[in-house]
């Protein structure tokens, strides 16, 4: 029965409408996935003779046992952050003969492929074989060595399921913790007790005693079993359903009014932003990272670098990033109804590209507070929202025509990848390298004055080129449109 529902995860990646955009996008991913695999193996290779430069009078493993703590530790938080949650078609599955304990085995061992569970041995090992090769210590101190390691890192991935599906949507529930971290930490600093220290002195009895390896697996057991129980407990159909209807209220929208025929389309991005926990962490991600630049215009080192136009345009332009790369996916679920109303997809887009244009305006005057490290800063905060005005936002909705991936709105909005397709993965690049590009190369040969210049002359020129832009777009939007119908049905 394992090896079938296995089987049917398989198939199930080549029976999608999406599946040629799927494999692109597991290319693309796999790339990177490549790059920093070789990054780690390189730190791993090179750990043994860094930790002799520094540390002279110390054994290398026994300085990286000091520090493995705080390593998993950030693993622990990357995991959290980044890592998707395995997923398996549960519902098809539940109205067939099949137990709810073995599609939660199939689910929790697909977790055991995560790409996360490769990174730290890809440092462990090379360091291994140094340390084997400098006869340091004998081979099975060594395997016990690693083997623990090995432990921990599957234990951090079940406990990073476990946690993600109790606390992602509630992360109130997860002060208690913080707060534990928090004080150990304080422990630390302060040397009343250093957990660090404790932590390494079990890696070193592990070099001394490797049968005392095989301890991190009695907790991968109990973490495997904790998350197992919690899989299975909430495996029913009736648990996929809410149990609870609320009515959502929010405030009169008849201002909108003033938009004429583009209203409609406003007020339904307007309550979106309202109801939807997904779209509201757009929101709410817009203004955290208006404190951004403090970690820049603070520091002498970025005072020249081009860094500083990155943070003009990601700062400016963050909601029209976030909110921006899912059009019109947002509106995928009644997007085929759309199609059947006397609507245009130019006013459907005027829509779109006016709710990022207010977004730009308000991040830009809540920004302003920069002149207070110099009025170039703000200078250059307004060129860069000019030119996202301008520029960015006809690029965002050119990469929409592109967008075939159902956005599911009932989802969690923490940490929820799903809906993100290969055009999400590249919009960024040509909204952030493109003018950071052009304004180191203006300001190389013509001074930082100049280069904000061209910004803001690029960011004009769209604005004057605006409908003719727009009219390309609409034609490129009817084009696509059926595919997009198509793609918006795969809700897998």
């Amino acid at each position: 029965m394992y090896l079938k529902l296995i089987a049917l995860e398989w198939k199930s990646l080549f029976r999608s409408a999406n599946v040629g955009k799927s494999l692109a996008v597991k290319f693309f991913i796999g790339f990177i996935a490549v790059y920093f695999l070789v990054s780690f193996i390189g730190l791993g290779i090179g750990l043994y003779p860094i930790s002799q430069k520094y540390f002279p009078n110390e054994e290398p493993i026994v300085i990286i046992n000091k520090i493995l703590l705080l390593w998993f530790l950030g693993e622990f938080i990357l995991r959290f952050l980044l890592q998707n949650l395995p997923v398996v078609q549960t519902k098809p599955l539940l109205t067939q003969r099949i137990s709810r304990g073995k599609i939660a085995h199939v689910l929790l061992w697909k977790s055991l492929l995560s790409f996360y569970n490769v990174l730290t041995l890809a440092v462990a090992i090379p360091f291994f074989i140094v340390n084997l090769y400098k006869n340091d210590y004998p081979l099975f101190s060594l395997l016990g060595w690693l083997i623990a390691l090995f432990g921990f890192v599957l234990t951090l991935n079940f406990l990073n399921f476990w946690v993600q599906r109790r606390f992602s949507s509630d992360l109130k529930a997860l002060v208690p913790f913080i707060l534990i971290c928090l004080g150990l930490i304080a422990v630390e600093y302060y040397n009343i007790y250093s957990v660090t220290q404790l932590f390494g002195k079990y890696f070193n009895l592990v070099l001394s005693y490797p049968v005392f390896g095989i301890l991190p697996f009695c907790l991968l057991a109990l973490c495997y079993i904790l998350t197992y129980k919690d899989v299975k407990a909430n495996l029913y159909l009736d648990s996929l359903v809410n149990k609870e209807q609320k009515v959502s209220e929010i405030a009169d929208l008849s201002w909108t009014s003033k938009f004429g025929k583009l209203a409609p389309f406003i007020q339904l991005d307007l309550k979106l932003l309202w109801r939807n926990k997904r779209a509201k962490t757009a929101v709410y991600t817009s203004f955290g990272f208006l404190l951004y630049g403090l970690l820049f215009y603070t520091n002498p080192m970025y005072a020249d670098s081009s860094m500083l136009i990155f943070v003009g345009i990601f700062m400016t332009g963050i909601f029209m990033i976030s909110f921006g790369q899912f059009i019109p996916a947002w509106d995928s679920s009644y997007f085929p109804l759309l199609q059947t109303r006397p609507i245009t997809i130019k006013t459907y887009l005027e829509a779109k590209a006016m709710l990022m244009y207010v977004s730009i305006l308000i991040l830009t005057i809540l920004s302003s507070f920069y002149a207070y490290f110099g009025w170039d800063k703000l200078y250059m905060n307004v060129a860069c929202a000019i030119y996202n005005g301008g520029i960015n936002i006809p690029i965002i909705l050119l990469f929409g025509a592109y967008n075939r991936k159902h956005i599911d709105l009932s989802n969690g909005n923490m940490f929820n990848y799903q809906g993100i397709g290969l055009a999400q993965w590249l919009v960024s690049l040509p909204l952030l390298i493109i003018p950071i590009v052009i304004w180191f190369t203006v300001k190389f040969l013509g001074g930082q004055n100049v280069a904000n210049m061209v910004l803001i002359g690029l960011g004009v020129i769209g604005f004057l080129l605006r409908q003719i832009i727009l009219n390309v777009l609409v034609q490129l939007y009817s084009a696509n449109r059926f595919k997009m119908l198509e793609g918006f049905k795969q809700k897998g």
